[in-house]
């Protein structure tokens, strides 16, 4: 049984979410500040955790910081702030997805069952595969409908940082930090002349993207590895 972790002020949505998770065969742990919310981190190893922004006394921001700076854990934002920036924001900060209330069961649970595996299919076994497209994190292979494909060093790194978040949308300053660090956070320019690159060399058609999809006014995507019957 899959551990979520809750970590809500509002005592009433707490509830009503945990029971949810709990009908849908899930552990719920429940907190209801940041403290305590990190606290659980540590002594329950959750699966995954649901985080508030707007808690009291430690925000969800600062919640989310913690977290990060020693987990790779996945993270989904549920706030009431639905604004872009605040969603470029929660990306950025490391949130593997972002939610905005309202919401309702149904696609709360859409999202923690994809967001679970996608962690799980790519992070267990350092391979991203998703039918067509084939990314060994560890040997460096790429293969696209078996074919073997030659990448740079700057390619691939981009390539499996895209694949490690596979399914998760990444702005284009944590891909710039994340491949060239961070004296090139402003240079945009490069990012999309490196993502033609990609695309050109994996995509079955580069004029219309199949694997990388474009997140607009946030980066990138790597499709996950079971969402190629959607379409973009």
């Amino acid at each position: 049984m899959k551990k979520i972790l809750l970590i809500e002020d509002d005592v009433e949505l707490a509830r009503f979410l945990a029971w949810q998770l709990e009908q849908n065969n899930y552990q719920a742990l429940v907190a209801h500040s940041g403290p305590e919310g990190l606290a659980l981190l540590q002594a329950q190893r959750p699966d995954l955790i649901l985080l508030d922004l707007m808690l009291p006394g430690m925000d969800g921001w600062e919640v989310l910081r913690a977290i990060r700076a020693t987990s790779e854990i996945p993270v989904i934002i549920i706030s009431a702030l639905g604004a872009e920036s605040d969603i470029v924001r929660g990306l950025e900060a490391g949130a593997d997805d972002y939610l905005t209330k309202p919401f309702g069961p149904r696609q709360l649970l859409a999202r923690v069952q994809a967001v679970l595996r996608r962690y799980e299919s790519t992070t267990a076994r350092g391979v991203y595969d998703n039918g067509r497209l084939y990314v060994n994190l560890i040997t460096q292979e790429v293969r696209v409908d078996g074919r073997p494909v030659e990448l740079t060093p700057t390619e691939f790194r981009l390539l499996s940082t895209l694949a490690r978040f596979a399914g998760r949308p990444l702005t284009h300053d944590f891909l710039l930090r994340e491949v060239w660090g961070e004296e090139h956070v402003q240079d945009r320019g490069y990012l999309k002349l490196y993502i033609w690159y990609l695309r050109q060399k994996i995509e079955p058609d580069p004029d219309h993207p199949l694997f990388i999809r474009t997140e607009r006014g946030i980066g990138y995507r790597l499709v996950g590895p079971d969402e190629l019957g959607t379409v973009e």
